[in-house]
């Protein structure tokens, strides 16, 4: 087996220094805020500061920690000029516009214009007169790509765009654009130059929705422990327990493990191997983060049901409606770090699987934006994944309120195995006895149909997941959830905890 080399290492490297990066900007986001705080409301943020002992808090502020040390030790390897130009691109007007005066009898007159040729998704030419229009100059360290001279004709725009493939050669070269420009007319002509421009490197993305995405985190969940204090403090106290307990360590100690040992496992898929490692994380990850919410859900309160330490915590200004959404609710934060810590890890070994399959494969070299295309097709199994382990969480919190923890595994482990099977279900009784048609329909009304947080046949397929289908997901999710939690609140309510 070949080993990875440096400079190969080097080339997976970048998606993770974003995701880093990422991380180090919200963590001195979140501390100039505090900072902030601590002169306007002082109690505020000696609370936001008491709230690092929490469930929730701490551990991400860790893992925050952890990833901006690794992108302030991967930075010199970083092609940050790259990187730096694809994000002033990003926050930069996308449209240039800029009008060139051709003299009289001029012959390939050079214009240098204010553009990366790489940043170009199109061009047009257009004047009122003719005009020849020169695009490759003889560049030191360039070899021209025999791209025809333009002959702009009065009336109509010469256009190029992108294309895929190389069907369409850059009409530039070098680090600027530049142009010559001919006029064979007794007098001057205004030739218009206009282009789209995107970013070299639009997977740079990575960074800015990063810290996007942990910004809205941090500040959901301080909305969350400043406004319903009650139910914040059960969800607190649920996310601590959580934490506390030993498969919670475990579960995320073995799948680091098993996300980092899947770098160097063969599926022996014929080039398929990123594909499979996605599939097998998204599924690990998916198992771990529900298997420590049926435990939390079934220690949480079953458990403190049958301790009468529930009765204690009632005997408090708290309603049993309080209790169950500050539980269901600290179900959601362990399941959320769960997916923040295992989900950061697969990210990472899908870069690193891109370059080791690569090598292994005696593919072409990739490049670091292959990297990162396979670690963004990621996001979105992990935010169905969580979707669908929030809509499980639900359900064992309602069976939690009668049942203990063995029942509890059962049922919950029980509802994801049929839950997947429900469309297979529903189409096997088609046709069928009127009893088996029945049974069908009565799975697929009670039962979540998991099948729609599934999208490994996109991560293989490499078909990009729709914002709109993922809207359309936490919809269903928060449905389902809805009902779980008034069928838990209805349990809950006449329960007898003395």
């Amino acid at each position: 087996m070949t080993p990875l080399f440096a400079a190969d290492f080097k080339i997976a490297l970048p998606p993770i220094w974003l995701l880093g990066a990422g991380a180090f900007i919200s963590l001195v986001i979140i501390l100039l805020a505090w900072g902030l705080l601590s002169l306007l409301q002082p109690r505020l943020a000696a609370e936001a500061r008491a709230s690092l002992r929490d469930g929730f808090a701490g551990p991400m502020a860790w893992l925050l920690l952890t990833l901006s040390a690794l992108a302030l030790a991967f930075t010199p390897l970083i092609p940050l000029e790259q990187i730096g130009q694809s994000l002033a691109r990003m926050a930069a007007a996308d449209v240039f516009e800029q009008r060139i005066t051709v003299p009289a009898g001029a012959e390939l007159d050079e214009v240098e214009l204010d553009l990366r040729p790489q940043e170009i998704q199109s061009l047009e030419f257009t004047a009122a007169k003719p005009v020849t229009v020169r695009t490759q100059q003889p560049i030191e360290g360039f070899a021209l790509s025999k791209v025809a001279d333009v002959e702009v004709v009065p009336g109509e725009t010469w256009k190029w765009q992108r294309a895929e493939d190389a069907s369409k050669p850059n009409p530039f070269l070098g680090k600027r654009a530049r142009i010559a420009t001919t006029n064979t007319s007794d007098s001057p002509v205004d030739l218009t130059v206009r282009a789209r421009l995107v970013p070299e490197y639009p997977q740079s993305a990575i960074l800015p929705w990063t810290v996007i995405s942990l910004l809205s985190i941090a500040l959901a969940y301080g909305l969350f422990r400043v406004l319903p204090r009650r139910t914040a403090a059960v969800a607190s106290a649920t996310t601590k327990e959580a934490i506390g307990q030993p498969v919670f360590a475990v579960a995320l100690i073995l799948g680091a493990v098993m996300l980092l040992a899947f770098i160097v496992i063969p599926y022996n898929t014929f080039g398929e191997d990123v594909k499979m490692l996605k599939d097998s994380g998204l599924t690990l990850i998916k198992v771990l983060a529900l298997l420590v919410v049926v435990w939390t859900a079934s220690v949480a309160v079953s458990e403190e049901i049958e301790g009468r330490t529930a009765l204690t915590v009632l005997s408090k200004p708290l309603t049993r409606w309080q209790f169950v959404l500050g539980k269901f609710v600290g179900l959601v934060l362990v399941a959320l770090l769960v997916f923040l810590v295992l989900g950061t890890v697969l990210l990472a070994t899908t870069s690193l699987k891109v370059v080791y399959d690569a090598r292994e494969g005696g593919k072409l070299d990739p490049v670091w934006r292959d990297c990162a295309d396979e670690m963004i097709t990621v996001v979105p199994g992990l935010v169905l994944s969580l979707l669908e382990t929030i809509l499980l969480a639900a359900v064992s919190l309602a069976v939690s309120t009668r049942l203990g923890m063995v029942p509890n595994l059962i049922i919950c482990f029980t509802v994801y195995a049929l839950g997947h099977l429900v469309p297979l279900i529903v189409q096997s009784s088609v046709g069928k006895f009127a009893i088996v048609r029945f049974v069908g329909q009565l799975f697929a009304t009670i039962l979540p149909v998991l099948e729609h947080f599934t999208i490994e046949a996109a991560v293989v397929g490499g078909v990009p997941v729709p914002w709109s289908y993922l809207g359309w997901a936490a919809l269903y999710a928060g449905l389902y959830s809805a009902v779980a939690l008034l069928v838990a609140m209805v349990l809950f309510q006449d329960r007898d905890l003395a």
